[in-house]
């Protein structure tokens, strides 16, 4: 072999170890910059929660990322529970720790005034609405409804009873019992209750706060707040001192339509 044969297949050679070299760290350079933290598909949105926190809460958009490939997509959580009335802007809001002053008032609109059971109004200047089958109250005013309130009504073996009533009685505070064995039942210092017909009643609960399903042995459970809201405005108006205050003639109780 040549000089000039010799110095052709070194050059080849060199070419091929290079090549591999080249190679080689391309691929380790992938393989790093792969193992950083897996992201998912984001859906894009302008519209940021109003719960959202930090820089989501002040209005920036999410960016669409890719999905890496054979990765398994996350699990989609179901709903949770009823936490709000989705039917108006809340009045106000309060943490849920906060027994006195958590509401689920809120403003009736006219379309969602529109979904309820059409019913024939009353000629009266106030009364209250219990509309069983949207677990809500609404409280009417010189023919406008004013505020409405997400309530509990009664379960399917203790329903809440229906019709036209009036509030007959007013108790500050109470302690409610009753049932026996695996249903007893013993809850004191139940505030701003309402008697409207028997035993049924709108009342303050701090026991749950499940609002807007059927949670209750046949009153109408309410925030402490919203109960209270409602016991100062609806008749008879109390005198702020008796007990177990009724009605009269001259001090009527609101009427109250319960229905389906």
């Amino acid at each position: 072999m040549n000089s000039q044969n010799f110095v052709i297949i070194w050059r080849f050679v060199s070419l091929r170890r290079l090549f591999r070299c080249i190679l080689t760290l391309a691929l380790l350079s992938i393989a790093i910059g792969g193992a950083g933290e897996v992201v998912y598909a984001e859906e894009r949105t302008t519209a940021p929660s109003p719960y959202a926190s930090g820089a989501l809460a002040s209005g920036s958009t999410l960016s669409l990322l890719p999905i890496t490939a054979n990765l398994p997509r996350p699990v989609e959580k179901p709903p949770l529970p009823f936490s709000a009335p989705l039917v108006g802007p809340l009045i106000k809001r309060a943490p849920m720790s906060d027994i006195e002053k958590r509401t689920t008032a809120f403003l009736p609109t006219d379309e969602f005034l529109a979904r309820l059971t059409p019913i024939e109004m009353p000629d009266e200047d106030r009364w209250i609405r219990v509309d069983l089958s949207e677990q809500v109250t609404i409280v009417y005013e010189n023919g406008k409804a004013i505020r409405g309130f997400v309530i509990s009504s009664g379960l399917p073996r203790t329903p809440t009873v229906t019709g036209e009533f009036r509030i007959r009685m007013k108790v500050r505070s109470q302690t409610m019992s009753g049932g026996s064995g695996a249903s007893y039942y013993y809850l004191p210092n139940v505030q701003w209750v309402q008697y409207f017909y028997g035993e049924y009643a709108f009342h303050g609960t701090y026991w749950h706060s499940d609002f807007g399903r059927p949670k209750s042995r046949g009153c109408i459970n309410m925030t402490n707040a919203d109960a209270k809201w409602l016991f100062d405005w609806a008749g008879p108006v109390w005198d702020g001192k008796t007990t177990w205050f009724r009605s009269t003639p001259d001090n009527p109780g609101t009427l109250v339509i319960v229905h389906e």
